[in-house]
């Protein structure tokens, strides 16, 4: 007796689960499921570069008078520290007789400037003779401090590194005469190095100064160091065919980098943190974008505005619930109301 009611009860259930199946024609779809949440999204834009001296950072050691070098004591590309020795350098000696001749009219001066003192003294000369006396030490003692700025009175000089630097470009050699003003040699700062980043002409409106700039070694992928973008060239580089981004670096992290090394920089376009899905959640049509969320066993189409794509999620603002499950998978066969079985 009781298990043919058992039996009964249990065909009931089965004809009415498959007449109201039958009568609202429902296909219930396999679905995937996640909660709606909220993450750090980033906009980047990634470029390709090199490792570069600032001009900024660069001194031209030269000198005011005509000499010869005779001694080199660094190489191109070396690092020196400061107060290192880099160069000999021996004034040329008509330089050297330039001073001299310059010391000596002082000297003159100053004798010829007491003697008609002592004649003043004595009404055997005028004012004006002690005037003229007065302006010939005058005019002298100027002619040798231009002699001394120059350093003609210097016949052997040590140079040595005013900074910590790198050698950047040597242009004298050993035993080489110079004239006046030729630059013997250029040393840059380590702290002032660059990066020059090539961007695509179409993206370079996207790049502002100021934007923070994540740089990775090409041959050391782990190693990762801070930059800012400092300014975006106006022109395409005919070596690339890219509009260069300038970035500098922070001086301490700087220290890992060598001029010439190749170098891919992260630039942070912007960076916001809100609601996003799987990109593969976000559908679009004529109406635009939307994804399908579960309520009651069915899916429900939310229209929405997309933002930010990164890391394989995509910023969304809509009309939607924070607690809402996102369809992520099996949204392509859906339509709004459709009945859905969830695997989350």
């Amino acid at each position: 007796m009781k298990r043919g009611i058992i039996l009964n009860t249990l065909s009931l259930i089965f004809l009415l689960a498959f007449n109201y199946t039958a009568v609202a024609g429902d296909i219930v779809a396999p679905v995937q499921t996640q909660p709606l949440s909220q993450h750090d999204l980033v906009e980047t834009l990634t470029g390709y570069g090199m490792v570069s001296i600032n001009p900024v950072g660069v001194v031209n050691i030269n000198f005011p008078r005509a000499g010869q070098v005779m001694q080199l004591l660094v190489t191109q590309g070396q690092v020196v520290k400061r107060g290192m020795p880099i160069l000999q350098f021996d004034t040329s000696p008509m330089n050297s007789v330039s001073y001299a001749q310059a010391l000596s009219e002082v000297n003159f001066a100053r004798s010829e400037l007491k003697r008609v003192q002592g004649l003043v003294e004595q009404q055997l000369a005028t004012q004006s003779q002690l005037a003229r006396a007065q302006k010939a030490l005058s005019d002298a003692e100027a002619a040798l401090a231009a002699q001394h700025k120059l350093g003609t009175g210097i016949k052997h000089e040590l140079i040595k590194t005013p900074f910590d630097g790198i050698v950047s470009a040597l242009n004298v050699a050993p035993g080489e005469r110079i004239q006046a003003g030729t630059s013997a040699l250029q040393l840059a700062r380590l702290d002032t190095l660059r990066v020059l980043l090539g961007i695509e002409p179409e993206d370079i409106n996207k790049v502002k100064a100021g934007m923070a700039v994540l740089l990775t070694p090409v041959f050391n992928t782990e190693q990762s160091i801070e930059g800012v973008v400092r300014e975006v060239h106006g022109m395409i580089n005919p070596q690339t065919q890219l509009v260069d981004v300038a970035v500098s670096l922070n001086a301490k992290q700087g220290v890992h980098l060598i001029p010439a090394m190749r170098v891919r920089g992260v630039i942070i376009l912007n960076h916001q943190r809100g609601f996003a899905v799987p990109r593969q959640a976000v559908l679009r049509d004529a109406q635009g974008a939307y994804i399908f969320v579960v309520r009651h066993g069915r899916a429900c189409r939310i229209n929405v505005e997309t933002g930010i794509e990164s890391s394989g999620f995509v910023g969304i603002a809509g009309p939607f619930k924070k607690d809402d499950r996102v369809v992520s998978l099996g949204n392509y066969e859906l339509q709004d109301g459709m009945a859905v079985q969830e695997a989350r």
